[in-house]
């Protein structure tokens, strides 16, 4: 059952709907936003995440309803490059390599979609796209964070 809560335009919003993924999913390494930062900022019908775990990880997501929104969709990476969408209208699989994933900084990386083109531009065929990816969460930052010293404030 899918649902729409709370808008995911707003990046609390969007933090507070990831935070709930990565406690019901521990062994999610990483979540990226397709769309880059700007689109982080902006309201779009239905919102893009990748999250890189492992098979089990897709499983869980999909028997857990009360994740399930309407508003976003979400593919799990698997086996370090096959991902399948957790839940959401379209069925949606493939590899990373053949999307020819670039992870080009710690937290941007670029891919290329496949689309159909406008039928009256160019009669139909399937034109490739160019997506944006920006790192939003990973379990490596989270662990650097945590072990990081802190000050203490003095009264």
């Amino acid at each position: 059952m899918l649902s729409a809560p709370a808008d995911l335009s707003a990046p609390a919003d969007l933090s507070a709907f990831v935070s709930r993924i990565l406690v019901c999913c521990l062994d999610i390494r990483a979540v990226w936003s397709v769309g880059g930062a700007d689109v982080l900022a902006a309201p779009l019908p239905v919102r893009e995440l990748i999250v890189f775990a492992d098979r089990a990880t897709l499983h869980s997501l999909r028997r857990n309803d009360h994740l399930h929104r309407a508003d976003v969709e979400l593919l799990v990476v698997f086996d370090g490059d096959q991902f399948e969408n957790a839940w959401g209208p379209r069925a949606v699989s493939g590899s990373l390599a053949r999307r020819a994933w670039r992870q080009v900084a710690a937290d941007l990386a670029y891919y290329d979609e496949s689309r159909w083109g406008p039928r009256e531009a160019d009669g139909g065929t399937v034109v490739r796209v160019r997506r944006k990816a920006t790192l939003i969460w990973s379990q490596r930052h989270a662990v650097q964070e945590a072990a990081r010293p802190r000050r203490r404030l003095r009264a």
